[in-house]
């Protein structure tokens, strides 16, 4: 090799020439055996996993066993309900998979944004019209997409859907408010195109039984896009105990030490004056304005008032004495924002309040405001 800066000197580039056109070294292309290249896609590449929707097992346990109540109380019957873990997959492969003919219920989960969807078999829904009106939960038959539901059994439907809405607003509330709405409901899936093929969903599905003959599916699809603000509280079970009480008592307390080092403004108004814009454009230096000294000293904190005390002085110092704690009504107190914001507009006063009047001079410095004299 060279060692002139240059990667092979005149010989060994004439050498690599020559055994090129001899074909002493082959210069066709190979593939390596075994290795294959497969497309991927940033975008429709599925980035979701079951550990940031863990809290979904919790919910929709907690669904199933409301669920077995409220259709007992509806119906009349008990109903087996049977909660299966939950899948993510594509908005394709969650449509593929549902019958044709269904009863296709496009929900939506407010304050979450999107479209979900609450799927029922038929056979549910002529097993709850069965039960409904005293049999035994064993109506069956063909749903053809040109007949659709009678105006019974879309009344049994909305009634079901109010059960299942109640029952999972329930189950989210330990981890999210939230109250499922109706928008629109359909008999073929292919019709309920509310998301792209590629977008991620969660399916929550639910094995229900009525009677001995009556088996069908409830499935809940909540789209990934409308659980993603939330996901942090939905990576974690809910859990209570001994360790969640400790730690909740020492977050308590650092947050009572960190509130307890808030710093307050405290504001002693000894006298307010209302005087008219005009009045009050018109005011010189060496103008003076009469009021009556009051009773006591309002003491304002964040422009709340909280305390009344009295005027004096101590080590020659001025001070103010507590006389009584007013509790202000709650929906009163001022936000931080209000408190931060200058929105005097009144003119106030610093006088001595003891014994006769006090005049307020104003101090050319301080013009338009007011000062003691």
């Amino acid at each position: 090799m060279s060692k002139s800066g240059q990667l092979l000197t005149p010989d060994e580039v004439n050498a690599l020439v020559g055994a090129l056109q001899s074909g002493d070294i082959e210069t066709s292309a190979t593939s390596s055996s075994g290795s294959s290249v497969q497309p991927y896609s940033l975008v429709g590449s599925d980035t979701t996993s079951r550990s940031q929707l863990a809290a979904l097992e919790m919910i929709d346990d907690r669904f199933s066993r409301q669920l077995r109540g409220s259709l007992l109380t509806r119906l009349r019957q008990a109903v087996k309900v049977t909660a299966t873990p939950f899948e993510v997959t594509t908005f394709h492969d969650y449509m593929q998979g549902l019958p044709s003919p269904c009863n296709v219920n496009i929900v939506r989960y407010p304050p979450l944004r999107g479209y979900g969807l609450v799927t029922m078999d038929p056979a549910i829904v002529y097993g709850a019209v069965d039960s409904f009106f005293g049999g035994r939960g064993g109506g069956s038959m063909e749903l053809s997409p040109q007949r659709g539901f009678t105006q019974t059994e879309e009344r049994i439907i909305q009634l079901l859907l109010e059960s299942i809405f109640t029952d999972l607003a329930d189950a989210w509330e330990p981890v999210f408010a939230m109250k499922p709405e109706y928008v629109s409901r359909e008999i073929n899936p292919s019709f309920a195109q509310i998301g792209e093929d590629k977008e991620i969903v969660a399916v929550s599905r639910f094995d229900l039984e009525l009677g001995a003959d009556v088996r069908g599916q409830l499935t809940i699809m909540y789209p990934f896009s409308a659980l993603k603000p939330i996901r942090l509280l939905l990576r974690g079970r809910v859990q209570t105990g001994e360790r969640d009480e400790k730690l909740s008592a020492r977050w308590a307390e650092q947050l009572r030490n960190a509130v307890g080092d808030t710093e307050l403004e405290v504001i002693a108004q000894l006298a307010t004056l209302r005087v008219s814009a005009l009045d009050l454009a018109s005011i010189k230096p060496g103008d003076t304005l009469w009021f009556k000294p009051p009773p006591s000293v309002k003491v304002l904190v964040q422009s709340a008032h909280l305390f009344d005390a009295e005027y004096g002085s101590t080590d020659s110092n001025a001070a103010i004495r507590i006389e009584r704690v007013i509790e202000p009504p709650v929906e009163n107190l001022p936000s931080l924002e209000s408190a931060n914001s200058d929105t005097a507009t009144e003119p106030q006063a610093a006088s001595a309040a003891s014994g006769k009047s006090r005049k307020v001079v104003a101090d050319s410095k301080k013009a338009p405001g007011v000062s003691a004299a």
